[in-house]
């Protein structure tokens, strides 16, 4: 398929080791386009900060990998049943990431589908709390 304009739509859920829900929710318009075997989606993230992030999701059969770039600098790699290193920057310094990924569904097809993924997020090796992450691609027509 040809790149194309999709309507992204994120929905992100935290539980904290208190206990405490935090839910976050945004929608975008974004870029959808296929390389070599990889899907991968672009669009402009405001839910965050107070500035907008550019934002790349890119998946396979292999995983998914969220890349932020902008007022933080991330990249979150989810590999079903793996634990992933990455590091978290910020104007406030660098920390750690780790994520252990417990789900992890994929399903995309003709430039739209979802992905889903549940995972324990560590922050320098401490646990963070258990989150999960629901995404939804429409293609635009």
């Amino acid at each position: 398929m040809a790149d194309a304009m999709v309507a992204v739509t994120v929905e992100g859920v935290q539980v904290d080791t208190a206990g405490e829900k935090t839910v976050l929710k945004s929608a975008a318009r974004g870029k959808y386009s296929a390389r070599a075997g990889k899907h991968y989606v672009r669009y402009e993230d405001a839910s965050l900060h107070d500035k907008v992030v550019p934002t790349v999701l890119k998946f396979s059969g292999e995983g998914l990998t969220l890349i932020r770039r902008g007022a933080v600098d991330m990249q979150l790699e989810f590999r079903l049943g793996e634990r992933t290193r990455s590091v978290y920057r910020t104007p406030y310094g660098n920390f750690d990431l780790l994520v252990e990924t417990q789900k992890l569904d994929i399903y995309f097809k003709d430039g739209q589908g979802t992905v889903q993924a549940e995972y324990d997020l560590f922050l320098n090796d401490a646990l963070q709390g258990h989150n999960t992450l629901n995404v939804v691609i429409d293609k635009i027509n």
